[in-house]
């Protein structure tokens, strides 16, 4: 049972509205015999209830209307059962569903549909014009159905990529796919997905069109059971596609007879209602009223953004003069091309009008504001929008005034307010900027703007957690991304690109190492051979930095570096020399060659201290713990603890995660104790699982797996290398999958499966030879006690036998065998 109070409306002996759907939301996150009482029902039952009851805060949770999150009360009854399992909420269920500020009206039949047809096809594309509400709907039925798929709903919006060969990224990112040598980055995501139950919604599709088609279909075909829903103005036109035509909201043709209550009985006059009682409290609908608003809904094809435009008008206008107003417009429209599809026409009239309606300096804003990508700040505005016309000043009262007339949306995030333009909107903006002929001049003061934030961001870096300047810099990501292709197209300024770059990395490197790739060497080709060395060296070395992760082999990491650190010591560039040694004393160090680490990574920390980058130092102190403790046990520790205790003051879970699990293979491999190795990398476990990194998660359990091996806790050893495994293959992590392959063949091996621990091992050589990668000391370690059993139960020629049957294994048919032990 759930409880919520509100108003709701009555219709035909029933009632309906947004009180009764949002009981009805309440009522399904919670289970029989439970009893869930909403925010405003406890308020009012405080001081009210009968001593033997109470109630019992479950805390805020969010239900499938996407709209703000509910606290939700338990009442407590000695009759009652107390103990049910965690409640059925958006919280805790896989998902990115973003949140909803307003309800979804008038679409219950379409949901309806759209919810019955996922479950007869595995790609569903809602189809209409801008402005219709297929992303609003989209969203609403992927929260309908989450309950069906195990492994989440996710959602990719394209609405803010402009160039088609990202929208695999802006996919891949969110399951933190990366392609292996060989491989395409479509192919790497349906690698991640193929094992998967999961519902994906492709949204903004019209623009990328083609890209889109090829990626679904590539998705599709290696993923049997994921299930796609996408949104766009035109199908997608691929096999076994099914398309649902969103159509406009009802309204009725005919409204001389109808009251009230009857007119709001269709989506667009309920929509227009709840809109304008949100733009003006004083606004009501009476039965005269109604019918001009039903005049209004019909003249503008009952398509939900333009009644939500015309409604916000009503804290100015009259319905009556509103109506009037529509009416001039659309007569415009009658001379217009016979090509165009009539929705197109209206949105456009719609979007004209709203437009003619604003003062000079109101359009002036607008049409500037169109340059923004994603959400910007009131500093952004008024960074980008002032003129000799335009003061800062003035910005705040326009900007104001077009959130209000709902051309522009005011969104909160965490205690800064952000803003943002609808994409049929944002696009009439800049045609209008582009008539006005101010888009070079906007876009250029736009990119500029974002190059002072980030060096902005970046002064302050030390000055706050890094979590904290992590956060600041992603919620601009969109806005850099414009100016990065902005300047790099027609190499308009690849040397502001090449300084933003660098100022951006860190915020892109892990999740993003690809596309921070793919920014570099775009810059690396637009600077060309006569850059200057302090422009060029920290693309190299970044570039570098994510070779391993993407898979480009240990040579072509060597050349990066070794060119990076040339060009870094002839610029002088102290940060950039730091990340270059520490890089270069990385790989020497993997190589055996200890003493050229130790010396690369104590001058790496020299620089880095003299940069002041406090968490560059941090990293230092960990690379030199790693290359001083296969001679020093005592002083590895100290730097260990140094390390950490520095990465604990910058608030760094990635650099707590990396140190633990490091500390742990010194425990291991140096100080022979295998219990405090297993100690500290569980206790890396948790960092990496508040971060959501799915990278440090799969090497954390891997690094268990070696320790339990070695400890003979085979129980334990097959449970992390498994989870490990499954993990490192959705996420492309070849190395680790590899090594947990090989966990698994010790695991095998403890068990007397000799063949198949041969195999395994025969496969995991000749897949780290594929990837251009060696074993580290802990797994080289195990290696050795393996191959050196192998060696003694088995006769040379079957031992080679089947090490050779595993060489041949594909790399799913070897991950499916050691899954089996």
């Amino acid at each position: 049972m759930a409880v919520h109070v509100g108003n709701a409306d009555e219709r035909n002996g029933d009632y309906f509205g947004p009180t009764v759907n949002r009981v009805a939301r309440l009522l399904s996150i919670g289970y029989g015999g439970q009893i869930l009482i909403s925010a405003a029902t406890a308020d009012l039952a405080q001081g009210e209830l009968p001593p033997h009851l109470s109630l019992r805060d479950l805390g805020s949770h969010r239900l499938k209307d996407l709209a703000q999150p509910e606290q939700v009360y338990q009442l407590i009854a000695p009759e009652l059962q107390q103990k049910f399992f965690p409640l059925r909420s958006l919280d805790t269920l896989p998902n990115n569903l973003p949140l909803q500020l307003t309800h979804l009206i008038g679409r219950e039949n379409d949901l309806a549909e759209i919810t019955q047809l996922l479950g007869k096809t595995r790609l569903l594309t809602l189809v209409g014009a801008g402005g219709i509400g297929k992303t609003r709907l989209a969203l609403q039925a992927g929260a309908e159905v989450l309950d069906q798929y195990p492994d989440g709903v996710w959602v990719a919006d394209f609405g803010t990529i402009s160039d088609p060969d990202v929208i695999a990224e802006a996919v891949a990112q969110i399951f933190a796919a990366t392609p292996e040598p060989g491989h395409s980055l479509p192919e790497a995501i349906a690698g991640v997905l193929r094992s998967k139950t999961a519902l994906l919604i492709l949204d903004s599709c019209e623009h990328v069109v083609g890209a889109a088609a090829s990626l679904t279909e590539t998705l599709l075909r290696g993923c049997s059971h994921l299930h796609i829903l996408t949104t766009s103005r035109e199908p997608l036109d691929i096999a076994g596609e099914m398309v649902h035509r969103v159509p406009s909201l009802a309204f009725p043709e005919v409204s001389s007879n109808l009251t009230c209550a009857e007119t709001l009985a269709y989506g667009a006059i309920a929509l227009f209602a709840e809109r304008a009682t949100l733009a003006n409290t004083r606004f009501s609908l009476t039965d005269t009223s109604a019918r001009v608003v039903v005049d209004i809904c019909k003249r503008l094809d009952g398509i939900p953004l333009a009644i939500e435009l015309a409604a916000a008008r009503v804290k100015s206008l009259s319905v009556d003069q509103l109506a009037t107003m529509l009416q001039e417009r659309f007569r415009l429209l009658t001379g217009g091309s016979r090509t165009s599809l009539p929705r197109q026409q209206t949105l456009r009239a719609m979007m004209d009008w709203s437009y003619d309606l604003l003062s000079k300096d109101e359009r002036t804003v607008f049409r500037r504001l169109g340059v923004f990508a994603g959400g910007f700040s009131l500093e952004a505005a008024q960074g980008v929008c002032t003129d000799t016309e335009i003061a800062e000043w003035d910005v705040i009262d326009l900007l104001s005034s077009l959130v209000e007339k709902s051309l522009v949306m005011a969104e909160a995030a965490d205690e800064q307010q952000r803003y943002r333009l609808l994409e049929s909107t944002r696009a009439y903006a800049l045609e209008r900027l582009a008539e006005h002929n101010e888009g070079e001049r906007v876009r250029e003061k736009h990119a500029r703007w974002f190059l002072a934030l980030a060096e902005q961001n970046d002064a302050s870096r030390n000055t706050m957690t890094w979590r904290s300047w992590l956060a600041r810099t992603l919620m601009d990501i969109d806005n850099f991304r414009a100016a990065l292709d902005w300047w790099l197209t027609d190499n308009r300024d690849a040397p502001a690109a090449a300084t933003l770059i660098a100022l951006l990395a860190d915020a892109f490197r892990g999740g993003q190492d690809a596309e921070l790739w793919r920014w570099c060497d775009s810059a690396v080709a637009a600077l060309g051979p006569s850059a200057s060395d302090a422009l060029l060296a920290p693309l190299l070395v970044w570039m570098a930095l994510v070779s391993a992760r993407l898979g480009y082999g240990r040579e072509r990491r060597a050349a990066l570096i070794s060119r990076g650190l040339e060009l870094a010591r002839t610029a002088d560039d102290h940060r950039t020399l730091a990340q270059a040694l520490l890089a270069l004393g990385f790989n020497q160090h993997i190589q055996k060659h200890f003493d050229e680490a130790l010396a690369a990574v104590r001058e790496a920390l020299d620089y880095a201290r003299s940069s002041g980058d406090r968490r560059l130092v941090a990293q230092g102190l960990l690379r030199e713990a790693m290359s001083v403790f296969p001679g020093d046990i005592a002083q590895g520790r100290k730097l260990f603890d140094e390390a950490l205790a520095l990465f604990t003051a910058c608030d760094d879970p990635d650099g707590i995660c990396i140190t633990l699990m490091n500390r742990g293979e010194l425990e291991f491999q140096i100080a022979d104790d295998v219990r405090e190795a297993l100690r500290f990398a569980q206790a890396a476990l948790p960092q990496a699982q508040s971060m959501k990194s799915r990278g440090r998660l799969v090497t954390a359990l891997a690094n268990s797996a070696a320790y339990h091996v070695s400890l003979r806790e085979m129980t334990e050893a097959c449970a992390c290398a498994r989870e490990s495994l499954m993990l490192a293959r959705d996420a492309q992590s070849w190395q680790t999958a590899a090594f947990d392959v090989q966990h698994l063949a010790a695991v095998s091996l403890h068990k007397g499966n000799l063949r198949t621990a041969a195999r395994l091992v025969g496969w995991c050589d000749t897949r780290l030879k594929f990837i251009d990668e060696i074993r580290q000391p802990t797994e080289q370690r195990e290696y050795e006690e393996l191959t050196d059993a192998l060696d003694a139960a088995l006769p040379k020629e079957q031992r080679d036998s089947f090490a050779t049957e595993g060489a041949m294994l594909t790399e799913e048919a070897a991950y499916e065998e050691a899954l089996r032990v």
